[in-house]
């Protein structure tokens, strides 16, 4: 079956192996670039050193939204088109996504290389972390534009429903990454620097697999004459990006904004939360790649005029999340000891840690719905909606609940801010999405 014609007839539980499953192994794989940077880094003993890493990691946030933001609307822009059989719209849409992506890299790496200090302030390092967290973000920043060329073109590619190819090239990225992370960090003696090298370099392996892959595909063009920033392909792009990209923005926002909170409690609690985080962060990922696979599917049914289709697919991928999001808290929750000790046995650490994987793990099925509520209004072109649902969760509602609960129950009240803003958001999430449904899935023919 070709990829249009699983877009267009495959049962949804089809549509998630072939589809979702890549799409949640990319996911994954991302959760592991940073994940294999604080392994190793733990393998040291150095808490300063992984506490600096979980500092510098809302830069690696804002990197990601803006490839996002380019990749994740070209993706959305172009299976609309793919639905609508308007060919040449493709070929723009792919264009601009991996020119735009690789200017805006460069711009990037311009800023941090240029604004060191103040960004250093602003991410709430100390005396200790400040210049662990320097040497690492500026290795980050020159690999910038490839990193952005390669999260903008591995979503891109998935429009015409080829998941698989975007999981290989990030696969290979990654294993270049882990088994750069050891010879880097220990062997060479390059600590924190080795860790920000290896995951440059893996960057860029899947950048160049993502450019040859692409080019292959005969519906796009990385053609320079078919890149346009004209208002009908820049616009829609950013504008079908902006949702899914703003909530990843903020997110990189909202997480400094608890680092510098969970600072006064010492930089063993910074440590303990990236640490335990991580299990929130991998739940968070599978069912945003269970979302964000699906997306395709959503916006061709919905650009082909197939209302019954988009329920049945939308229904479909809200049991599979939900249930995933139950199995994985639950064992996590079973083996939360074991897992934070892997990445730095400290008792201190793992007494801290305990805890703060508990207020991640809580709202993880309410978040699955989140989730699913946000690509919708996306892969639908509800872009106002959308914006605002992904804004709720890392901003409008995640920041007053943030500081609101740090100051009337302490440690305690910040590590359930995350759970409570949760539950609010989709709340609104939900109330949005059932009121876009009933003008464009229930409305009279």
């Amino acid at each position: 079956m070709s990829n249009e014609k699983t877009l267009r007839e495959a049962p949804v539980w089809k549509l998630l192996l072939t589809m979702s499953l890549p799409v949640i192994v990319v996911m994954l794989v991302t959760v592991l670039y940073n994940m294999a940077d604080v392994f190793f880094m733990g393998r040291t003993g150095d808490a300063v050193q992984v506490a600096a890493i979980s500092l510098a990691g809302p830069v690696f946030s804002i990197i990601s939204a803006i490839s996002t933001l380019i990749g994740f609307g070209s993706c959305t822009a172009i299976a609309i088109a793919l639905g609508k059989k308007d060919l040449t719209q493709i070929k723009k849409y792919s264009s601009f996504a991996f020119y735009f992506s690789m200017v805006i890299g460069i711009v990037v790496m311009g800023c941090i290389l240029s604004g060191m200090d103040p960004l250093l302030a602003m991410l709430g390092t100390d005396g200790q972390t400040a210049e662990y967290t320097a040497a690492y973000l500026r290795i980050l920043a020159l690999g910038a534009p490839f990193m952005m060329v390669s999260g903008a073109l591995a979503n891109t590619i998935r429009a015409d429903g080829d998941s698989k190819s975007a999981m290989i090239a990030t696969m290979l990225g990654t294993v270049a990454n882990i088994l750069l992370d050891p010879l880097l960090i220990s062997v060479l003696g390059w600590g924190i620097r080795g860790a920000a090298a290896a995951t440059v370099i893996g960057n860029i392996i899947s950048c160049i697999v993502l450019f040859v892959i692409i080019r292959k595909k005969k519906i796009y063009s990385l053609s320079i004459k078919d890149f346009e920033l004209r208002g009908d392909v820049s616009l829609c792009v950013l504008g079908l990006g902006l949702p899914m990209a703003a909530g990843t923005l903020l997110m990189s926002f909202a997480t400094a904004m608890s680092n510098r909170l969970l600072v006064q409690y010492g930089n063993i609690a910074v440590a303990a939360n990236g640490v335990s985080g991580k299990a929130g962060m991998l739940i968070s990922m599978i069912l945003m790649g269970v979302c964000m696979g699906i997306q395709p599917a959503i916006s061709y049914a919905y650009g082909a005029g197939e209302r019954k289709r988009t329920r049945q697919i939308l229904i479909g991928t809200g049991i599979a999340s939900v249930a995933i999001a139950v199995l994985m808290s639950a064992v996590f929750f079973l083996f939360r000891d074991n897992f934070i000790s892997v990445f730095l046995n400290d008792t201190e650490v793992v007494d801290f840690g305990r805890r703060m994987m508990l207020g991640s793990l809580i709202s993880m099925p309410v978040c699955a719905v989140y989730q699913l509520c946000t690509v919708y209004l996306e892969g639908t072109g509800k872009i106002s909606y959308a914006t605002l649902t992904s804004l709720l969760r890392q901003g409008i509602v995640y920041l007053p609940v943030l500081y609101g609960m740090n100051a009337l129950f302490g440690l305690n009240g910040l590590i359930l801010s995350a759970a409570v803003a949760d539950v609010l958001s989709t709340i609104v999430g939900v109330s949005l999405s059932i009121k876009w449904s009933r003008k464009i899935l229930y409305k009279p023919v």
